[in-house]
Formats: structure tokens, sequence, C-alpha cells
């Protein structure tokens, strides 16, 4: 798992940090590509009646502090230890988020939507867990995330946006995940999860995959120079998605 990988090696150090960055973006968007144009072409043969099925990726960063200020927090982030509720939330549709601005191939339905043109931008607003403990005692991540449609081609929104990011259509995914806090600057989780439900277009969308993700801290300061709380994160999606109402 190479995106996965190469935020290991983000240590706190800036230049190192910006490269391990950069390479995750470059991987990361090469992969939503190349498997969006593999997708398409069994999404467009793959139509029983109305309904759509396909394949699709989704890779997205998640953050707990103010781009500004990241002493300011926006959400709960977690040490990937303690027990309790959390919180993880993207910068806005309006900001310049590389990674989520080149995003997924699932709003458009791998490039079917008029208009639309791969990959589509979008935000996790929230991502939200609880640490829970199963019946044999390990621990585990109970998640949701919802996905916002900033819109259906790459980049940020005008800012003034004339649609909040409260209002855009919405896909949910849950997860309940194992994970692995393998040092205090970083933890990471994985398994299986479904959509569960959708707004707006997405209404009637339903699918699963697996998903893959990483806590950890980004900019110079290390998570222990910052109080001991993991501030931002990573998430890859790969699953498939049927839509018996869609809109297209």
């Amino acid at each position: 798992m190479p995106i996965l990988a190469c935020v290991h090696t983000i240590q706190g150090r800036g230049i190192e940090m910006r490269r391990a960055v950069l390479l995750m973006l470059s991987i990361g968007v090469f992969a939503v590509l190349i498997g969006g144009a593999r997708a398409d072409d069994r999404a467009r043969s793959a139509q029983d009646g109305g309904a759509v099925t396909g394949e699709f990726q989704l890779l997205a960063m998640v953050h707990s502090t103010d781009a500004q200020n990241e002493n300011r927090l926006v959400a709960s982030p977690w040490n990937g230890s303690a027990e309790g509720s959390f919180s993880y939330r993207s910068r806005p549709c309006t900001a310049n988020a590389p990674v989520n601005n080149l995003s997924s191939n699932l709003p458009s339905y791998n490039g079917r939507v008029s208009g639309s043109r791969l990959p589509s931008s979008t935000r996790i607003l929230p991502l939200s867990f609880k640490v829970l403990r199963t019946k044999k005692g390990t621990r585990v991540l109970g998640a949701t995330a919802d996905i916002v449609v900033c819109q259906l081609t790459s980049g940020p929104t005008p800012n003034p946006d004339p649609v909040p990011d409260a209002q855009k259509p919405r896909i949910r995914i849950a997860f309940k995940v194992p994970f692995t806090r393998h040092t205090s600057e970083s933890t990471s989780y994985g398994g299986s999860f479904r959509i569960v439900s959708g707004t707006g277009r997405y209404e009637d969308i339903t699918g699963s995959g697996t998903i893959q993700g990483n806590f950890f801290c980004l900019g110079a300061r290390r998570c222990a120079e910052r109080g001991g709380a993991q501030f931002d994160g990573q998430l890859t999606l790969q699953g498939t998605y049927r839509d018996p109402t869609p809109n297209l």
C-alpha cells in the first residue's frame, strides 16, 4: 500500500514532510486516474434496467486544526490510544486542498453524469468515530464518514460559494475496523466499509469496499511537541457502488 507507506516517512521535519506529501499526492492521483479509467469501462457495460454500477476509488485528507492556525482546533483529534469519541474534517470545498481536489471517480459514477469530468472534488465532513471494545476485549474504531461532493470536476469551489458545504450532496460510509498505534507519531487502521446512505443524487446509492487510513502530524512540529494528539490523517477507499435511480 504505497500511499500508506509514504505517510510513515513523515517525520515532522519540513522538507521530509513536503516530499512525503508530494509523493503521496502523485501516487494517489495516478491511482485514481488509472483506476477510474478501468472502472469506467466496466461501469459502462454494467447497467441493469435504469441502475448504474461500477468500481471506485477515493483519496482524502482530514485535519483537526485550522489551516491558518495550528493551535485552533476545528475537530477533536485522537492520540491513537485513548478511549472516547473523536473527529476530523477536511478543509472546506473552497480551500486549496490538493489531495481532496482530485479525490474520486465515485460522485460522477465514473464520468457518466452529464457535465462531469474526472476526478471529482470531495471533502470528508466529518470523519467521526468511537474507540470500542469487542466481546473479545480487542479495541476497534466504530466510525462514519460523510463524503461531501464539492463539485463533479476537480479543484476548489468558488469563494464565496453559493452552496454551503452543509447543503451539498453527500454519501455516508460506516466501518468498524481494527487499528494499530505504531508510535506517538502514527496510527493506522483498515478493514471493510459500507455505503449506508446519501442525499440528493445519491439518496438510493449502496456499496461497499475496503478502507485504509493513517493519523499523524503534518507540519514542522512532531505530535509529541504539540501535546500528543495526532492532528491530521488520510484515508483511501476502494469499492463498488450501485444506484438504482441515477440522475445522469
